[in-house]
């Protein structure tokens, strides 16, 4: 059990932000998102980096703009509904003094919330060997909401994430076989989280250590686990990076396709509001330094790479395949800095690398109808159970999807596509004995997790 005195007083607010710059459903590894168009969720969003179905190759790869079908301007819009499932099973979770950390017998209910992430896009030619493009998506963020009761409430409440990046394109064709593409990515993030704080256990642990007065936590009436304030933490940054890509049609029948997108570093801004349940709870808590204040914190967003593949195995059938790679290793350590007095806070998350494998399968009878198939697996970056949080309960997870294109007229197409997400256990086993839980307690047990996605989408050519 720690015993420096500033962690008492800013432990709970020092680890309540750390979170606050990394949480929202996501459906790729940690919390980045893949939802980026209609038309690829069909596939599994197989092949993304050597596709060029439509104008949302900005987003994948933008060299793929000279290589798609249709011309003229081009835009896209879609948007993709996620259905998120988290059950929590406890296991015999404990506060650090020893009592079962559990209200009313909740468990939290189901924590997985439902998203709705949108799409844009936009392309046309300059010249013989110019496209430009312009993105609009959202390529991280998630959610998590559970119920008050919730067993890990010190843990995690109701965590959201969301982003928005702006990505202009140019692509320029070398030659009829090879295109390159470079993007700007301007970026925005805003983070709101929430969780309770269990006033009475830091006092009663304060009495413990000698560093809160003998028979204060009576006087202000606070018992553990029954006058907990509840923490909020909204913060926001804009930041910018870059894309580039390659795509190369090997022969007739194959094209191949490489593209890269950078790490974008946020420095995000923004304040933490307490809501005490009494005045006992206020005063204590005003004692202990968990006051409203701004805070600061840094955090890096991981750098891609993709390989992907299409091959046209007739004039109806073809096979796309990716494989991406996500720099997940770059959440080493979060540092956060505070207005209010309290310590520096440093966050280990010793998060991992991760890989995305994808195969997809189209089938074109006319040039009204394409259908799609697809299956992906999908790595999480988390390398165990010791720093995993019930804000991001992420899994392995298996993909399985469908979808179809229909061209009710020459310069439009509807798209639909719908998947489903097996997710394996996700084991949480978070201890007192590491000093950002002290105040949390042990949170031990399983999350189960599944998700279904549905998307609706369509394009124009003028």
């Amino acid at each position: 059990m720690p015993h420096s005195h500033h962690l008492l007083k800013g432990g709970v607010f020092a680890t309540t932000m750390a979170i606050a710059a990394l949480s929202g459903t996501a459906n790729a590894s940690g919390f980045a998102i893949v939802e980026t168009s209609t038309s690829g969720l069909g596939n599994s969003f197989a092949g993304g980096s050597a596709g060029a179905d439509d104008a949302s190759t900005i987003f994948t790869n933008p060299a793929g703009l000279h290589f798609i079908k249709r011309k003229g301007a081009k835009v896209v819009l879609g948007a993709s509904v996620i259905v998120g499932d988290i059950d929590f099973d406890d296991e015999g979770s404990t506060t650090v003094l020893g009592q079962n950390l559990n209200v009313n017998d909740e468990e939290g209910g189901n924590g997985g919330t439902v998203a709705l992430v949108p799409n844009f896009y936009y392309s046309r030619a300059i010249n013989d060997k110019w496209q430009f493009g312009l993105g609009v998506n959202a390529p991280f963020g998630l959610a998590t909401d559970y119920d008050d009761g919730f067993v890990g409430r010190y843990h995690a409440l109701e965590s959201e994430i969301k982003t928005v990046n702006i990505n202009p394109t140019l692509a320029y064709k070398v030659n009829n076989d090879l295109s390159l593409g470079f993007g700007i990515n301007v970026q925005y993030i805003e983070a709101r989280l929430t969780n309770a704080v269990d006033l009475g256990t830091i006092c009663a642990v304060g009495q413990l250590q000698g560093q809160v007065a003998a028979g204060t936590c009576n006087a202000l009436g606070l018992q553990p686990q029954a006058d907990d304030s509840e923490a909020e933490v909204e913060a926001d940054d804009i930041s910018y990076g870059f894309n580039l890509g390659l795509m190369w049609q090997a022969n007739d029948a194959t094209r191949i396709g490489l593209a890269y997108r950078s790490q974008i570093d946020h420095d995000l801004e923004g304040d933490i509001d307490f809501d005490n349940p009494n005045a006992g709870a206020a005063m204590f808590a005003s004692a202990i330094n968990l006051v409203d204040g701004d805070a600061e914190a840094s955090v890096r967003l991981p750098d891609t790479f993709s390989v992907g593949v299409h091959h046209q195995v007739n004039s109806a059938w073809s096979v796309v395949g990716d494989l991406t790679w996500t720099n997940w290793s770059v959440l080493d350590t979060l540092e956060i800095e505070f207005d209010t007095g309290a310590a520096d806070s440093v966050t280990t998350f010793e998060w991992e690398d991760s890989y995305r494998y994808s195969f997809g399968v189209n089938y074109a009878p006319n040039q009204d109808w394409t259908w799609r198939f697809g299956v992906a697996y999908d790595e999480t970056p988390i390398s165990s159970s010791g720093n995993r949080t019930p804000r991001l309960p992420d899994g392995n997870r298996t993909w399985i999807s469908a979808g179809f294109s229909y061209s009710p007229s020459e310069n439009m197409t509807i798209d639909a596509g719908y998947a489903h997400l097996f997710f394996d256990e996700a084991d949480i086993n978070l201890s007192t004995s590491e000093a950002e839980n002290t105040f949390r307690g042990n949170l031990n047990g399983t999350a189960d997790l599944q998700a279904d996605i549905l998307s609706i989408g369509a394009r124009w050519t003028f």
